[in-house]
């Protein structure tokens, strides 16, 4: 199981006690530590290459290499890694060429010990332009107190529309009930007839699948462009959302397995527009998963990207996440910096159309992006014719085309979860 989508559970829960949205991006937490391991070396390296499943320092800068460069290719996102370090610093030579090379991460030298007002304006420019300005001020001049300072970052921003757009005149407005009893009022997408969902009633939940244009960079459609969709997960409970999340980062390939494999009548069908940002710590919750040692001070061991250590050493203080996304009428925008993976389905084998179902998502539900592939053409079929969660409420391909495509294209990358 991959421990970047476990790092989901100890960001999941915290919000849903505390009763809020939260979204997390396993891949950005991914891009980030191989880009640290870069660096490292002794048991900090063992513990890195261990949680993220890779034998070898070179085979994960090559893996890594190979998304990265996937990522920039992909006309619906803009990635970019940064490492900023601090004057008194010497990185080394490798270290440099490999962050460039294999992360394409850029290097700027910055003075964190007597201007972190102009440092911390380097950093959150970086991340401001890669998100279009929609995550601002990530670090403050206040957490460059202290100790010089080598900062990692990276950010991304997803945005796409729907391949079959919600019309407006159909978008209503309902109840959205928590997880506390109370309701608000909210603005819901409706597009009942035949979508891509299905019903796991053994496990308590539904799932529908929603579709984003295949498109180039100039926005028209394109056959050998990535196939991205959003999977929405309900939960039968109101009170359903935790258990839900437990399956999806315990079970291995949980969001391949539940894609529905055909269309179904739906009516109603209902999904509330939403808009919401999410930061988290992940400190404690990549500790809890056995990586320890980058954020021991007397363990760390980041003399891979140091020529000139000093005495008492470099360690990481903190790994943190923002994202943000908005879902509406036109598609979906989502930001913030983002996994691998390919399996069956728990969907049956094809049999007599089911009746018709209902999918309301008036309460507590998960969502997922992912994307399946490059150069995925779905084939025609007959008929008419995508970790995250709400709590509160706030937050298509054409006619013709069909859900083959998942069986051509197997899912690689989960982006917001």
């Amino acid at each position: 199981m991959d421990k970047c989508m476990q790092v989901a559970w100890f960001a999941g829960t915290d919000a849903i006690a505390r009763r809020s949205n939260f979204i997390f991006s396993p891949l950005s937490v991914r891009t980030g530590l191989a880009l640290l391991a870069t660096g490292t070396n002794g048991e900090t390296l063992s513990q890195l290459l261990a949680f993220l499943g890779s034998q070898e320092l070179h085979l994960l800068n090559a893996a890594s290499a190979s998304l990265v460069a996937e990522m920039r290719a992909w006309p619906q996102l803009t990635f970019a890694a940064g490492i900023f370090a601090d004057k008194s610093f010497s990185l080394r030579p490798e270290f440099v060429s490999t962050a460039s090379s294999a992360h394409r991460a850029s290097v700027r030298s910055v003075d964190f010990q007597k201007q972190p007002a102009a440092a911390a304006a380097e950093v959150n420019a970086l991340i401001a332009e890669t998100t279009r300005g929609r995550i601002r001020d990530l670090v403050s001049p206040d957490s460059f107190q202290g100790d010089p300072k080598i900062v990692l970052a990276n950010a991304m921003h997803f945005k796409a529309t729907w391949a079959r757009r919600f019309d407006p005149s159909d978008t209503v407005r309902r109840d959205f009930r928590r997880f506390d009893g109370t309701s608000v009022l909210v603005p819901f997408l409706s597009d009942p007839g035949m979508q891509y969902a299905t019903s796991f009633d053994d496990l308590g939940f539904k799932v529908l699948q929603c579709f984003y244009k295949m498109a180039g960079r100039d926005g028209k459609l394109d056959p050998k462009a990535p196939l991205f969709s959003m999977l929405v997960f309900l939960p039968h409970r109101r009170d359903g959302l935790r258990d839900l999340l437990r399956l999806a980062v315990t079970e291995p390939d949980f969001v391949m397995r539940c894609a529905p494999r055909r269309e179904q009548v739906v009516s109603p069908c209902l999904l509330p527009k939403f808009k919401f940002s999410f930061r988290f710590d992940a400190t404690d919750a990549l500790r809890g998963l056995g990586l320890a040692a980058p954020f021991d001070p007397l363990a760390a061991d980041l003399s891979g990207a140091v020529s000139n250590m000093r005495p008492e050493g470099l360690y990481v203080s903190a790994i943190e996440q923002m994202c943000a996304v908005e879902v509406d009428e036109e598609g979906t925008t989502a930001v913030a910096a983002f996994y691998t993976h390919t399996s069956p389905t728990y969907s049956l084998c094809e049999r007599p159309p089911p009746p018709p179902m209902s999918f309301v998502a008036d309460h507590p539900f998960l969502f997922a992006i992912v994307e399946y592939g490059i150069g995925v053409v779905p084939r025609p079929r007959r008929g008419p014719f995508q970790l995250n969660s709400s709590v509160d409420g706030r937050f298509r391909f054409t006619r013709e085309q069909s859900r083959a495509a998942m069986d051509e294209g197997p899912l690689r990358q989960h982006l917001f979860y």
